[in-house]
C-alpha cells in the first residue's frame, strides 16, 4: 500500500513539474516573441514634415531611429506604451513616399504599408461676396487640408489673431470651416493658414466684419444636435467606452435609421475609430460596410448614417459603444434629418424630372409642413434655383427671386431649407411618376433630406 501511495505521489509531482515546465516554456516563447523587432502598423499613412507618426509592433522599446522614405532618419522617439512609439516626421522625406524602417542596434524592421506625402493646396474660399461676421465661418476648399494647424486673422490692434485647428468648426482633407474670431479688423482681409511644418498659405481676399452674428458651434445651424459631450481618451482596444442612455441627451429626438451621426474628437497622431450599437451591432462607419475606420492625423470629425440597430437600441434606451486607438472623444451629434435621396445630379434649365421611385421613403413619409433640405456641391457664384412639385406646382421657398419658388442661391450657399408643400407631399409619396421638377443655373444636387420633427 505504501509503495502505491509513494508511486502516486511521485507521478503527481512529475505531472506538476511537467505542467510548470510547459508554462515556463510558453511564457518564455511569448517573451521572446515580444522582444523581436516588428512593425505592425504606421499611422497616419499620409504625412508631411512636422507630422506626429504612431508606430505599433513588438520590440519597439529598443528602437534607436526611424528611417523615412528617402533614407531620412529621425531619432527623437517617444515611447508611449507597450508596443507603441511616436516620432515626428523630419524634413526632406522623398516626395514619392515609401516604407518606414525601425532600427534597433543590429536589428531593423520594415513596415508593410507605405507612406505618401501630403501637399496642402487651397482651391477656393467662400463667401467672397458677403461680409463674414464674428462667429461665422470662412470656408476653405482644397486638398490635404488635414495638415493645417492654424489660421491667422488680422486683428484690429495690428496683431494677428490665431485660431488653432482644434477650434475649427470643420477640419477634413477637402475642407475647413474656420470661425472668424472676436477682435478682427473689419474690412478686406487675407487670412493666412499654417500647416504642421510651419509653411503658410495666404488665402484670397475676403471681407471681415466686427459685428457678432450670434451663432455658435452648438447653435444647430447645420442641423446637428449634440446628444453627448465630454472628454474621454481612448488609448487602445482594451479601453472601450460604454455610453449609456442616461449619458445621451435624446430629449425631443426620435432616432431613425438613415439619420447622420457625427463624432468629434481630438486626433493629433492618427487614430482608429470603432463604433457599435449597444448590442455590439456594426454600423457602416467607413462607407464600405466596416464599423472601424483609420483617420489621418488632424481629422477631427467622422460622419455616417445610423444603422437600424443603432436607431432601435437608442430608442429602446440602449447606448453607443466606442473603441479604437489614440483619440479623445469630445462630442456626438445627431443630424435630425433622414436622407431620402443621395447622388450627384447636375441640374439646368432643361429641367430634372425626378422620379418618385428614386426616393427612399422607408424611414419617413413626407408631409406638408415638414422641413426639406437640399444639399449642393460647392459653388463660388450666385446661381438661380427653382423647385416645383411633380405637377408643376410652386412651393414657397423664400422671397427674393423671380418668384417664391425660383430663387437665387448665394455664393457658397451649399444647402437650402424650406417647408414641404401639399403638392410636394402628394407627388413624392406617389410611388411612381414625377416627384419633383428642378431647374437651375447648373447646380449640382448631392442630397435631399427631410427633418424628423
Amino acid at each position: 500500500m505504501k509503495k502505491q501511495i509513494l508511486y502516486l505521489l511521485a507521478s503527481g509531482f512529475a505531472l506538476l513539474s511537467g505542467a510548470a515546465l510547459t508554462t515556463s516554456c510558453s511564457d518564455d516563447d511569448e517573451a521572446n516573441a515580444n522582444d523581436v523587432l516588428t512593425v505592425k502598423s504606421v499611422l497616419p499613412t499620409k504625412v508631411m514634415e512636422g507630422q506626429v507618426v504612431t508606430i505599433t509592433g513588438t520590440g519597439l522599446e529598443k528602437a534607436t531611429s526611424v528611417v523615412f522614405p528617402g533614407n531620412v532618419a529621425a531619432d527623437d522617439i517617444t515611447k508611449i506604451g507597450n508596443g507603441y512609439i511616436t516620432v515626428v516626421t523630419p524634413a526632406g522625406i522623398a516626395a514619392e513616399g515609401g516604407t518606414v524602417t525601425v532600427e534597433a542596434g543590429d536589428e531593423s524592421a520594415q513596415s508593410v504599408m507605405t507612406l505618401t506625402v501630403g501637399q496642402p493646396e487651397v482651391a477656393r474660399v467662400a463667401p467672397l461676396d458677403a461680409e463674414i461676421k464674428i462667429n461665422e465661418c470662412v470656408e476653405v476648399y482644397g486638398t490635404d487640408l488635414e495638415f493645417i494647424t492654424k489660421a491667422h486673422f488680422p486683428g484690429a490692434d495690428g496683431r494677428d489673431i490665431t485660431v488653432a485647428a482644434s477650434d475649427f468648426k470643420r477640419k477634413a482633407t477637402g475642407s475647413l470651416y474656420i470661425y472668424s474670431p472676436a477682435g478682427v479688423k473689419a474690412g478686406p482681409a487675407q487670412v493666412v493658414l499654417e500647416d504642421c511644418s510651419g509653411a503658410k498659405y495666404t488665402l484670397p481676399e475676403v471681407t471681415l466684419s466686427d459685428q457678432i452674428s450670434g451663432e455658435s458651434e452648438d447653435s444647430g445651424d447645420d442641423g446637428y444636435v449634440p446628444i453627448w459631450q465630454g472628454d474621454v481618451y481612448i488609448q487602445g482596444w482594451d479601453n472601450w467606452q460604454y455610453l449609456t442612455s442616461d449619458q445621451l441627451n435624446l430629449e425631443g429626438i426620435s432616432a431613425k435609421a438613415g439619420m447622420m451621426i457625427r463624432f468629434t474628437f481630438d486626433n493629433p497622431n492618427g487614430a482608429s475609430v470603432c463604433v457599435c450599437d449597444a448590442n455590439w451591432g456594426t454600423p457602416d462607419v467607413d462607407g464600405q460596410g466596416n464599423n472601424t475606420v483609420e483617420v489621418a492625423a488632424g481629422t477631427t470629425q467622422l460622419e455616417f448614417p445610423l444603422s437600424q440597430g443603432m436607431a432601435e437600441t437608442i430608442t429602446a434606451g440602449g447606448g453607443i459603444i466606442v473603441g479604437g486607438v489614440d483619440f479623445t472623444l469630445k462630442k456626438i451629434e445627431l443630424l435630425t434629418y433622414v436622407t431620402i435621396w443621395e447622388g450627384e445630379q447636375v441640374t439646368d434649365w432643361n429641367w430634372w424630372y425626378m422620379p418618385a421611385s428614386e426616393l427612399d421613403l422607408s424611414a419617413i413619409t413626407p408631409e406638408a409642413g415638414q422641413t426639406i433640405r437640399f444639399t449642393f456641391a460647392h459653388h463660388d457664384d450666385p446661381l438661380a434655383f427653382c423647385v416645383c412639385d411633380g405637377n408643376w406646382g410652386a412651393p414657397f421657398i423664400r422671397d427674393g427671386g423671380e418668384s417664391q419658388n425660383n430663387i437665387t442661391l448665394a455664393a457658397g450657399e451649399d444647402f437650402l431649407e424650406f417647408e414641404v408643400s401639399e403638392g410636394m407631399a402628394s407627388t413624392m409619396n406617389s410611388g411612381d411618376g414625377t416627384a419633383l421638377i428642378i431647374g437651375s443655373d447648373n447646380v449640382t444636387i448631392t442630397k435631399i433630406q427631410i427633418k424628423v420633427e
